[in-house]
Order: C-alpha cells, then sequence, then structure tokens
C-alpha cells in the first residue's frame, strides 16, 4: 500500500504529540509525499454563548482558532519532514465529526493519531472521539497507545 496523505490529529497535549515520532518514521520509510497536522477547535458552548454574548463568542473563537494555527505550525517546524509536504489545518467543530469529515473530503489514506490527549472538560482524545474515528474513518488508522507516551504529570 503507498500512502499519498497522512493526516494527524493533535489536541495540544503531549499525549496527542506522542505520535510524532511514528509520523516521521512512517513518512520517510513509506515516503509519504502529504502529511497534513489537524486541530479541531471546539465550538463555544450555549452557556458561555449566553455569557459572552455573540461578539464575545465570535473573539474567543477566533482566539482558539488563532492559538491552534501557531501551534501546529510549532510542530511543523519541529518535525521538519524531509521529503514530504507538512500542512497544517485548523476545523471547528465536534472533534470526530471534523476529523472524519476531513478524512472523507481530502483523500486521507492513513490516520496517526494517540489512544489519549488532553484531560478535563475538553477530554477529545479520551475515548470517545478516538473510538468514533476507529470505526468510522474510511482510511486505516494507525493508533498509538497512551501506554507508549512518556508524560510527566503536573
Amino acid at each position: 500500500m503507498k500512502y499519498r496523505k497522512m493526516l494527524v490529529p493533535l489536541d495540544m497535549s503531549e499525549y496527542a504529540e506522542c505520535v510524532l515520532d511514528h509520523v516521521k518514521e512512517i513518512a520517510a520509510t513509506r515516503a509519504v509525499p502529504e502529511v497534513v497536522l489537524l486541530n479541531v477547535v471546539e465550538p463555544v458552548r450555549p452557556a458561555a454563548q449566553a455569557y459572552l454574548g455573540t461578539e464575545g463568542s465570535k473573539a474567543a473563537e477566533s482566539n482558539a482558532c488563532d492559538s491552534a494555527e501557531s501551534y501546529l505550525d510549532e510542530i511543523k517546524a519541529r518535525i521538519s519532514l524531509e521529503g514530504s509536504l507538512v500542512s497544517t489545518t485548523v476545523a471547528i467543530g465536534e472533534p470526530a465529526d471534523q476529523i472524519l469529515k476531513y478524512i472523507d473530503g481530502n483523500g486521507v489514506d492513513l490516520v496517526i493519531l494517540s489512544s489519549h490527549g488532553r484531560s478535563g472538560a475538553s477530554n477529545w482524545f479520551l475515548g470517545s472521539v478516538v473510538e468514533r474515528v476507529l470505526r468510522r474513518s474510511s482510511a486505516p488508522v494507525f493508533l498509538v497507545p497512551s501506554a507508549e507516551c512518556r508524560v510527566h504529570a503536573g
């Protein structure tokens, strides 16, 4: 199987970044021409919208997108894949839905993600997102287990 486009969903956590060594290895050994780093910004929740108002909600979403873009640019510079075009994209919505939408609409033929990511209220890689992507992806999914990650707590 020749992989042409690899999708790497990242949620700004060290756990999600545990996939990067695998991304480098697969891109190099399989000569993957394109790697896409994706971050999904979750929309402002209705309770927060009521508090922030329309303009405040738009500003919060815009700030989150700017942070996501900066984060992905930093990761892109850090991994520097020779022989692969590395691009970044930020989507707004529910993480699993946006990942699946990107896979289906952009010719992705390999997805690499971590089994765990952020903790707390926005824990999009703690099970449900990964499970939905695994079950519904039209592309093969390479899952890096959290046990492989060596993240320092606190």
